[in-house]
């Protein structure tokens, strides 16, 4: 195979990843505003059912964790505080599978993870531990890593993709 092939390979790899990474950014979006709305919705249900008189006027509502069950009992959201001590918001399904979490890791950067309905996590937005911007992961059907994208220390694009056995390479910007 000859250089010229090998680029266009990595050109059309890195095409269908940016591709994909769209499609996902574009559900995370759409999923975001649904947990929102929801979150919204969750407060105001909280508001109202306060109060044995069921009015729902208050100046603030302080809780420790606040769930909401479906009409079967089952919990599937959940508001409260992680081990660290940061906010935590899990949506789950009938089954207790997590669907989507908003967290964050131990040192405070925030996180949006979304699973699969059997639980496995899917993809996960975060800041990357060194601060240099934003990355996007993405987990196959049992949950193992396969791609990444991220920004390196200088601001630029960097591009990961690997099988389940973590075999595979880095993209970056030509020096």
């Amino acid at each position: 195979m000859t250089i010229e092939q090998r680029l266009q390979q990595l050109e059309n790899q890195n095409e269908t990843i940016i591709q994909q990474n769209q499609r996902i950014e574009r559900k995370n979006k759409r999923l975001l505003a649904a947990l929102t709305l929801m979150m919204v919705a969750m407060c105001a249900v909280a508001t109202i059912a306060a109060t044995g008189a069921k009015n729902g006027e208050f100046d603030q509502v302080t809780a420790r964790h606040v769930v909401v069950k479906n009409d079967v009992g089952k919990i599937v959201v959940g508001l409260g505080a992680n081990n660290a001590g940061d906010g935590l918001v899990v949506t789950q399904s009938a089954q207790g599978n997590y669907l989507v979490s908003l967290s964050s890791f131990v040192d405070g950067q925030g996180r949006v993870t979304i699973y699969q309905p059997n639980g496995k996590r899917i993809v996960s937005l975060s800041s990357d531990a060194e601060g240099n911007g934003g990355m996007v992961s993405v987990y196959n059907k049992t949950g193992e890593a396969i791609a990444s994208l991220a920004a390196d220390e200088y601001g630029n694009g960097v591009v990961g993709v690997w099988d389940p056995k973590g075999k595979g390479q880095t993209i970056k910007p030509w020096p």
